[in-house]
């Protein structure tokens, strides 16, 4: 059922109330805790189904995920002055060992010539023994205490460099952010509008239920691809901040595959795309399969949103080594070049199908990431104007 601005109860509204002010007290105290009370109010709204409650729940979520960012802000500056410390700690420490090692050569030169130029009587020769002496323990006190700073160097060093690591990641954090944001509240946002403007329109009846069938396909490719950009959003996201946990298994990968192509056949039939699934039945391999199903998923999504209307897309494998190449191949406008050279250096890219759907462009990036972490291949060749091809591994034993 769509969501609706229903009437709510007043019990309903005391717990999106509730919930609404629990999450924006925490937004200062901690965001974890607001984050998990915005959530509480979308699947709520879910759960009653109604839109009011959802634009709620989304805007207090916002908020929260701003806050938890700045906070990432805060952290980056105080990075950077540690780091400033740390090189004034690093240069102090040589300059105080390069000054002690010249002070020390300069004493044992100075004590030289004086013995050189002086008749050392018998008397005094034992007095020299022990200047000797003196002069060459202290010359090890040095050597000990310069060994001891260089040491010290080198430790701060490596700290140097795991706070350099610290502010590139923060550095990386900040940028996933300022991505982040404007593509919620646009890539994600309109086509919701959409769904809810059309809904609007057929319950006030000023468009015919005849019409309401025809846009009905449109919204529902809005809401298939709305989906996959949730779910590569979320799983990206999820791949920044927490370490994934592999977990393989067996599976029939020919049926993933059919489940996946299944939730596009409306697009195929909309696009009038021709799709050649060459797959062989029953193919058993070993590997994740949550992530080699969101892989083929964004995959096969941008083949069909590349390929232009009356084309084809062409899925096919070949067996090599212990492990399947799987291949899209689509007949699409293909990938310029300065594009596939920003995917191979991680950065966000987002264009546009041929029917003018949208996309995040984390898709590739997100794929490509999974798969080195299952040790698997992926490489990507398309010309412009003559299409692409994405091809990846998956282990058979």
């Amino acid at each position: 059922m769509p969501l609706q601005y229903t009437n709510s109860t007043g019990k309903d509204s005391q717990i999106v109330s509730g919930y609404r002010h629990l999450a924006k007290y925490y937004l200062n105290v901690n965001t974890d805790s607001s984050l998990y009370f915005a959530n509480q109010i979308i699947s709520f709204a879910l759960l009653k189904n109604n839109w009011h409650y959802l634009e709620n729940g989304l805007q207090v979520k916002q908020l929260a995920e701003e806050a938890k960012f700045n906070i990432y802000g805060s952290q980056n500056t105080f990075l950077l002055d540690e780091l400033t410390d740390q090189k004034r700690r690093i240069n102090l420490l040589i300059i105080i060992s390069t000054t002690l090692f010249v002070c020390a050569l300069i004493v044992f030169i100075l004590y030289l010539r004086k013995g050189r130029d002086t008749k050392i009587s018998e008397a005094d020769n034992k007095e020299y023994k022990e200047r000797m002496i003196n002069i060459e323990s202290a010359l090890n006190d040095i050597q000990l205490k310069n060994s001891n700073l260089n040491t010290e160097l080198k430790e701060l060093q490596i700290n140097y460099g795991n706070l350099q690591k610290r502010h590139d990641d923060l550095v990386k954090t900040n940028d996933i952010k300022d991505k982040l944001i404007p593509m919620i509240a646009h890539d994600i946002r309109s086509p919701l509008a959409t769904l809810q403007n059309t809904l609007s329109l057929t319950r006030d009846n000023i468009i015919s239920p005849e019409e309401f069938q025809k846009l009905s396909f449109a919204l529902e490719a809005d809401v298939f691809n709305l989906r996959g950009m949730l779910d590569n959003m979320l799983l990206w996201a999820r791949e920044q901040m927490f370490e994934i946990k592999i977990n393989k298994i067996k599976f029939d990968l020919s049926e993933t595959f059919k489940e996946v192509i299944l939730t596009y056949r409306n697009n195929l039939v909309t696009k009038n795309i021709t799709l050649h699934n060459y797959m062989p039945e029953h193919l058993e391999v070993t590997s994740d399969k949550e992530i080699i199903a969101a892989v083929f998923r964004n995959l096969f999504s941008n083949a069909v949103k590349f390929t232009e209307p009356g084309k084809n897309i062409y899925i096919s494998q070949i067996f090599f080594n212990g492990k399947a190449y799987i291949s899209v191949k689509d007949e699409g406008k293909g990938i310029q070049q300065e594009t596939l050279q920003k995917l191979n250096n991680k950065q966000h890219i987002s264009t546009r199908g041929t029917a003018n759907e949208k996309g995040t462009g984390l898709g590739l990036l997100f794929s490509k990431e999974m798969l080195i972490k299952l040790d698997e291949a992926f490489d990507i060749t398309s010309y412009p104007n003559q299409g692409t091809s994405a091809t990846f591994s998956v282990n058979m034993q």
